[in-house]
């Protein structure tokens, strides 16, 4: 979700209160905005993924989604000074904007930008792993495979977050939203419920804006 100027009363206060923006942060929203379409999280969401990092203690982390590295360094400034937050983004044009903020910022060291599909990144890193963490904010009807590479290669109590997971309403609405697709929602409504699954997962989707799905592997 974005911007945060356009929530509901309540939800702008938490964002104030609990998740103030640095300069480092606001620069970042800036560029995205000023070159990209602003889909990333906003500052609320971003200070949960900062809350998740800490109480899991999570030291490596595969992000799915890079746009302009928002989300990656909310989560990257929660991680201890050996931690590692891989990224994975295959727009070129992203990854050097990204790149040149977190050196700009001195916040390179801790994030690896890895330019490629999601689908083709994903089993090379498999040999850095196990990860305490796997974070997806990219193509929703890519979110099984995701899962599925996230359930290979995560340790148990390990933590899988996913944003959008309301899929704008299409999990839970009669009528499907014009921009998305039946099968987009059959994924998302899978992907919730293997997630939600008592047996393999201690999982909840919090009800963020644009709905976030955290769960831990058992």
């Amino acid at each position: 979700m974005r911007r945060d100027e356009s929530l509901p009363p309540a939800l702008r206060y938490i964002a104030e209160v609990f998740a103030p923006e640095d300069e480092a942060l606001r620069a970042i929203d800036r560029s995205i905005h000023a070159h990209d379409q602003p889909i990333h999280i906003g500052a609320a969401e971003g200070k949960l993924l900062e809350l998740l990092v800490r109480l899991s203690g999570a030291r490596k982390i595969v992000e799915i989604g890079t746009l302009g590295g928002y989300s990656a360094v909310w989560m990257a400034r929660a991680m201890p000074e050996d931690g590692l937050l891989i990224t994975v983004e295959k727009d070129a044009a992203r990854c050097k904007r990204t790149q040149e903020m977190l050196e700009k910022y001195g916040l390179s060291r801790r994030i690896r930008v890895e330019e490629g599909d999601a689908l083709s990144v994903l089993p090379k890193l498999s040999s850095e792993g196990a990860f305490d963490m796997v974070f997806m904010d990219a193509d929703k009807s890519q979110y099984l495979d995701y899962l599925d590479w996230a359930e290979r290669n995560i340790r148990r109590g390990g933590l899988i977050v996913a944003d959008n997971t309301f899929l704008f309403g299409a999990v839970y609405a009669k009528e499907l939203p014009d921009h998305v697709r039946e099968s987009t929602r059959q994924t998302m409504l899978e992907f919730n419920r293997r997630l939600a699954n008592p047996a393999h997962y201690c999982g909840i989707l919090i009800p963020t804006p644009e709905g976030m799905t955290v769960a831990m592997r058992l």
